[in-house]
């Protein structure tokens, strides 16, 4: 068996990575988060929540939302996380919206 993707499931792939990404960032409180992580640092949750100017609750949420997606990353440090964009690719994506 190859590993090799035929039109179809290539095609119906990056139309879920769309769809995906679309629904990320449908919400305008993902979408600040998201800007401010392109600084290229990595932040807390709390940084983040402040930022958005949400619940640390609401912000957890959304974290997960977009650490599914694949659009950001965790870093844990001792008994802090730290969440950055998963890599230089979704900045320019981001940047291009």
């Amino acid at each position: 068996m190859n590993n090799y993707k035929t039109k179809t499931e290539y095609e119906h792939t990056l139309e879920s990575a769309i769809a995906t990404v679309g629904a990320a960032i449908a919400d305008i409180s993902r979408v600040k988060i998201l800007c401010a992580l392109m600084d290229g640092r990595a932040w807390t949750a709390t940084e983040l929540s402040i930022v958005a100017d949400i619940s640390a609750s609401t912000t957890s949420s959304h974290l997960s939302k977009l650490l599914s997606s694949g659009l950001i990353s965790v870093i844990s440090r001792g008994k802090y996380r730290y969440f950055r964009l998963a890599s230089d690719d979704i900045a320019k994506v981001i940047e291009n919206l």
